[in-house]
């Protein structure tokens, strides 16, 4: 593969919010985080504190519409920097329509991304 070619298969979209996470497999305690990107796949965000590869976290996460998602986010990547990470994750039983609602915003950037907006 190319380097610097698009893997993911789902787009990402901005979403600035902060939220907090709840590891689901112990009482660590919640951990806030700053949202970076969304997309229906996963998430993208922002830590100061260390989180564990592979753990999954609970998170409500108000998107664009003022509508809040439920998500469970298997972390899958980890970005070391000297501040903090940067965590990619995954959407884990998402229910679909949450799923359709992300889906739903990606067509409106999409169309208004083309120019296609009066």
């Amino acid at each position: 593969m190319p380097n610097g070619e698009e893997r993911r298969k789902a787009r990402r979209m901005d979403l600035d919010v902060r939220v907090t996470l709840s590891r689901v497999d112990n009482s660590e305690g919640d951990i806030s985080v700053e949202v970076l990107d969304i997309s229906r796949a996963g998430i993208g965000f922002f830590c100061t504190k260390e989180l564990v590869n592979g753990a999954v976290y609970k998170s409500d996460i108000k998107i664009w519409t003022g509508d809040i998602i439920t998500a469970f986010i298997n972390i899958v990547r980890v970005g070391r920097q000297e501040n903090g990470n940067i965590y990619g994750g995954i959407f884990v039983g998402m229910p679909e329509a949450d799923w359709c609602r992300i889906g739903v915003y990606e067509t409106f950037q999409d169309y208004d991304d083309h120019g296609m907006k009066n």
